[in-house]
């Protein structure tokens, strides 16, 4: 179940929760930017595990840096949902990206994609799909 939430500037993040924290990125045109996982060929968002001394928005835009080569703002709202795949909660920040970079960390690990909101409807996984749409109404 997707569960919307406002993140006023946590500096810490919850204490004995398990969850990652990654970003839902899209760019001034409308365009939302996917990657592949490392494992499998399925294009998700950017995401990654919580760092203790870091809080969720900084991690997030830490692995949307890392694995996708962006660079953009975050909304303080959050969206919150398990993952079908490992029942691991994710932590979701909308990004609107104002760079995408060329070099990247994971730049040969993971593939990346700028892709309509429609054609991205096609290949998230189930579990993306209510975030997706839910951003859709608010950036469209």
């Amino acid at each position: 179940m997707l569960k919307i939430q406002k993140n006023h500037q946590r500096l810490v993040h919850e204490e004995n929760k398990d969850y990652q924290v990654g970003v839902f990125a899209y760019t001034e045109t409308a365009k939302v930017v996917l990657v592949t996982s490392r494992k499998r060929e399925s294009w998700i968002l950017p995401k990654g595990n919580r760092a203790k001394k870091r809080s969720d928005r900084i991690q997030a835009k830490r692995e949307a840096f890392e694995e996708a080569g962006l660079q953009g703002s975050l909304n303080y709202k959050y969206y919150d949902f398990k993952s079908s795949e490992n029942g691991k909660r994710i932590r979701i920040y909308s990004m609107r990206v104002k760079k995408i970079l060329n070099s990247f960390p994971e730049k040969k690990e993971r593939k990346r994609v700028v892709i309509s909101f429609d054609q991205a409807e096609q290949v998230v996984k189930e579990e993306y799909l209510g975030i997706l749409r839910e951003l859709r109404k608010r950036i469209i």
